[in-house]
């Protein structure tokens, strides 16, 4: 009974101790940042944007962020810092709805208070439509909340271990580069023409044309619970936000669709409702010809090369494209004819160029 006994407590001993290292080597490389920036010699690789981003809002250095769906993800944050002096996080989320900004926006705003000089938003309207609760993803909410006693699903979670801690410590090439984290797998060869063209669809023709105003009742409610409460509880800080510029492509579904004075609608509402602020500023680059028009420029019909998002930081330092209240008719008129106007067809001739 005694040798048992004794077993038993060696065994206990043993489990005890094993999991004390697993939990003490999480907390101490901690690959999600949920306790600590990273350590300098450690080759983090930074991919699962759920899971990491409420860390790196927590615990990283930042006095701006950059915020929005993969319309964000090809940004070099260093870029921010030499156009307007900023040391910027991104924080993007593939797909990401308006509940996504908001759930990150309560850890930026809790994390760093009054050290938040600037957020950079990129909206897509699309996402504006959806349920003010939806989020992308499932979010795992022990790495959302302040309780540390749910952190076990963390601490002694075996993808943490394999792929975030040993796989990245062992094999170094995935080793991500903290100022193009998050950055899509496409490299300059695949912004071209013919590749977007062969795998794009264009969206089925409807009978009947949108109503203009059939998104308001969504995106005003979205604005009232997921954006415009950050906006006005943070005068202090500036919100730098954009509309991506979509291919030409994206307008094509659009027509299709028959949704353009919807569509149209939205970003009339969005835009007035957020200048009423203050400290938003606001650019709408979805006019704007030479970019969107330009196939070479894409990666499919959404997705835009990196130097694209150089010039918007650009802009954002300058002021160009900025869009005010005088002049936001003209600038949806422009997109209007653009769209309505616009040769779809001859977009495959000369497939290749």
């Amino acid at each position: 009974m005694k040798k048992y006994k004794k077993w038993l407590a060696v065994f206990g001993i043993t489990v005890f101790v094993g999991l004390a290292a697993v939990a003490g080597l999480t907390i101490y490389v901690d690959p999600f940042f949920q306790y600590h920036k990273p350590l300098p010699s450690f080759p983090y690789l930074v991919d699962n944007q759920v899971s990491m981003n409420p860390g790196l809002a927590k615990n990283m250095d930042y006095d701006s962020v950059l915020l929005g769906s993969s319309m964000t993800v090809n940004f070099n944050t260093d870029w921010f810092m030499e156009e307007m002096g900023l040391t910027t996080q991104k924080l993007s989320y593939n797909g990401a709805f308006p509940k996504d900004q908001a759930n990150i926006m309560d850890i930026i705003f809790d994390s760093k208070q009054e050290n938040v000089k600037a957020v950079f938003l990129g909206i897509d309207e699309l996402n504006y439509s959806a349920d003010i609760n939806q989020t992308k993803f499932p979010i795992p909410e022990y790495l959302y909340d302040k309780n540390y006693a749910n952190d076990v699903k963390y601490l002694f979670n075996k993808d943490v271990l394999l792929n975030y801690i040993f796989r990245p410590a062992v094999d170094t090439k995935d080793k991500s580069d903290w100022n193009m984290i998050y950055k899509p797998w496409w490299q300059d060869e695949h912004y071209q023409k013919a590749l977007v063209l062969m795998y794009y669809e264009p969206a089925p023709e409807a009978e009947k044309e949108t109503p203009a105003d059939v998104f308001l009742p969504a995106v005003k409610e979205n604005l009232d619970v997921n954006i415009c409460p950050y906006i006005g509880a943070h005068p202090e800080t500036t919100f730098y936000i954009f509309y991506p510029p979509y291919s030409i492509l994206y307008w094509n579904d659009v027509m299709r669709e028959k949704e353009l004075e919807a569509v149209l609608a939205k970003y009339d509402y969005m835009t007035r409702r957020l200048l009423q602020y203050d400290n938003v500023k606001l650019y709408f680059f979805q006019n704007q010809e030479d970019i969107i028009c330009n196939l070479n420029n894409y990666a499919d019909y959404t997705h835009y090369h990196g130097s694209i998002c150089k010039y918007m930081v650009e802009c954002f330092a300058n002021g160009n494209r900025r869009v005010t209240e005088e002049n936001l008719e003209e600038e949806l008129d422009k997109l209007r004819q653009l769209a309505t106007t616009y040769d779809y067809e001859a977009i495959y001739d000369d497939w290749y160029n």
